[in-house]
């Protein structure tokens, strides 16, 4: 243990940044919180302590708005914008991560999976995590000289947060990957038939029997059907609360002032260029052409390249083919905003290969402030009168339409007709019958809502259950039926018939006459079936195979050919198959374990009342 207690004493330079990864991993990880006696015998959890708990463990508000916040900076500093929707899935994403990460160190302290110093000694020395292997990178390649001087070097690296990470973050989970990895097994068989799927041609003949091929076949579900079926899948129609709104709109759409406004910012752009300002720099200070960003510190000039008639927009397209070369023409409208062009340099003019080199500085017609506050007051007057008077009556006075929003869930985050808006789903189910709001808002709309009515929980009633089962109903009366046809067309060919003689009697069958493809290819109208192709790699050449299901209905399969085994290649292939197999049994296992876990867990989600 002397190299250990040496490492602990290493204080030279204090890894932080790994220091803050392990305390983020505490938090995500759920060594902070907790569940108290009555939460865990009431099954409750309380909103204001937390945004939802794993089998009682806690999940703090604050822990997730700083996992959502961090992530966010994350991808603002990379010059990411980010929309009401997109911020939706990152909250998504963090959710799904604490769920994780709390099962993962649940199922660690389980297993009393623990770490010895030696396991850190090993895994230091001879399996650097690459977390660690990227402080010691040279030139993007991990050092590895550089990095075994620093592990043995006493002064060099303050290796004690590397120690803590190591013994209660990265080892653990480390062990629990190897345990769940030991149950993902591969086969030869399996090898040997990837290999085949890859590499081995095929050529088949065929008759494919699609669903629209047998209607009049099929037996259509009766109402007596529709109702046991309905019976048999009660528990499948449990349906949540669901609220209807009312809602009239404002969209936050640029206005006649804003155009000219823009235009007059273009105006002064171009003065500037004309007191002797430099044109690329000119745009790579004010173009809103999202092309120009060359790196986050640089940008291109407003630089367009070389193009030439009919790759541009008209306007744009008119107007900078008919300037000189040198000259800036502008500003230019079209549907993205405001152009100013700079014609850099022209060649073959009057010739049908006419092309002009450009730059463009380009300025959104955007929402301007007085807009947005004109927008603003209409709906605040609205809300107004509709909370005095009744959204009717303020309807007709101030000249606007109501629009409907049915069967909202609690957990909806879009609103028919308006996109995503969770505000106003949350003020629905904070609100009673009758209520109207006010203003809300989201990036695209201004909007005022009224609370129609409430549908308790419960099971969905059978008039609306009815075409949901009908379709399913009849979707399986189609492949009964198709896969009986293709019994008796197989019976036909065993019989001496053939496929071409029974595609002429039945012209809504489709034949293949012939195609060669590798397994892990698509056939001509058969498609991808995995029955298919298993039926396939055990035949030989001369069977008739099926009826094999595919996605459209089922086939009958004659074999012509199997191209010859190559023993050559299979020997050359077969270990890095067996490793790509291996690879994806093991993330399948995982995923197998991780989804059996969260099937299992008592997982309370209060994110409704936060977000």
């Amino acid at each position: 243990m002397a190299m250990l207690t040496t490492i602990r004493n290493r204080s030279h330079v204090f890894l932080w940044a790994l220091l803050i990864l392990f305390l983020l991993s505490m938090s995500i990880g759920g060594l902070v919180g907790g569940a108290n006696i009555m939460d865990q015998l009431l099954g409750r959890v309380n909103p204001a302590e937390a945004i939802g708990s794993v089998n009682g463990d806690k999940i703090t508000p604050d822990q997730f708005n700083q996992a959502v916040t961090a992530r966010l900076r994350s991808m603002q500093d990379s010059g990411m914008e980010i929309s009401d929707q997109y911020l939706e899935t990152i909250r998504q994403q963090i959710w799904n991560g604490f769920i994780e990460e709390r099962l993962t160190n649940q199922a660690i302290d389980d297993l009393d999976i623990t770490v010895t110093d030696d396991e850190i000694l090993y895994h230091l020395k001879n399996n650097p995590p690459f977390d660690i292997q990227q402080i010691f990178f040279r030139n993007n390649v991990f050092d590895r000289e550089y990095y075994m001087q620093a592990l043995n070097t006493p002064g060099m690296v303050d290796w004690t947060p590397i120690e803590a990470w190591m013994r209660d973050f990265y080892l653990p989970r480390y062990k629990l990957q190897q345990i769940i990895k030991m149950s993902a097994v591969v086969a030869n068989d399996e090898i040997k038939n990837e290999f085949i799927k890859r590499n081995v041609d095929y050529t088949i003949s065929a008759l494919h029997i699609p669903k629209m091929a047998i209607q009049d076949r099929v037996i259509k579900p009766t109402e007596d059907d529709l109702k046991k079926e309905y019976k048999k899948r009660i528990d499948s129609f449990k349906e949540e609360e669901k609220r209807s709104i009312s809602f009239v709109s404002w969209p936050k759409s640029a206005s006649k002032n804003d155009s000219i406004r823009t235009k007059d910012e273009a105006l002064d752009i171009i003065n500037k260029y004309k007191d002797g300002a430099d044109f690329s720099d000119l745009a790579n200070i004010h173009t809103q052409d999202p092309g120009n960003q060359f790196s986050p510190d640089s940008g291109r000039g407003g630089d367009l390249g070389w193009f030439g008639k009919g790759q541009m927009n008209k306007s744009f397209e008119d107007a900078a083919f008919k300037a000189r070369r040198g000259s800036v023409v502008g500003p230019i409208l079209t549907q993205f905003g405001y152009h100013i062009i700079k014609i850099d340099s022209i060649k073959n003019r009057r010739k049908k290969n006419h092309q002009i080199k450009a730059r463009h500085i380009l300025l959104n017609v955007d929402l301007g402030q007085k807009t947005r506050t004109d927008l603003r007051r209409k709906a605040t007057l609205f809300s107004y009168d509709a909370q005095d008077y009744g959204l009717s009556s303020a309807v007709d006075s101030h000249n606007v339409k109501i629009q409907n929003a049915l069967n909202l869930g609690g957990a909806d985050f879009f609103v028919s007709k308006l996109g995503p808006f969770r505000s106003a789903v949350r003020w629905a189910f904070n609100s009673k019958i009758g209520d109207v709001s006010d203003p809300l808002e989201t990036e695209s709309f201004y909007a005022v809502f009224k609370l129609d009515s409430i549908m308790p929980e419960g099971v969905k009633p059978f008039e609306q259950a009815k075409n949901e089962i009908y379709s399913d109903l009849l979707k399986e009366s189609e492949f009964e039926a198709t896969n009986l046809y293709a019994e008796e067309i197989k019976s036909e060919i065993l019989n001496g018939s053939n496929f071409k003689s029974i595609k002429d009697k039945n012209n809504r069958l489709e034949f293949i006459p012939s195609d060669k493809k590798k397994l892990s290819g698509s056939f001509i109208s058969l498609g991808k079936s995995e029955q298919l192709v298993g039926a396939l790699i055990s035949s030989k050449k001369g069977s008739l195979i099926g009826p094999v299901k595919t996605s459209r209905g089922y086939g009958v399969v004659k074999v012509e050919n199997i191209a010859k085994f190559d023993s050559a290649n299979w020997e050359v292939s077969k270990d890095l198959i067996r490793n790509d197999l291996m690879a994806k049994k093991e993330r399948e296992t995982y995923g197998n374990w991780m989804n059996n876990l969260k099937e299992e867990a008592n997982i309370v989600d209060n994110r409704k009342y936060h977000f």
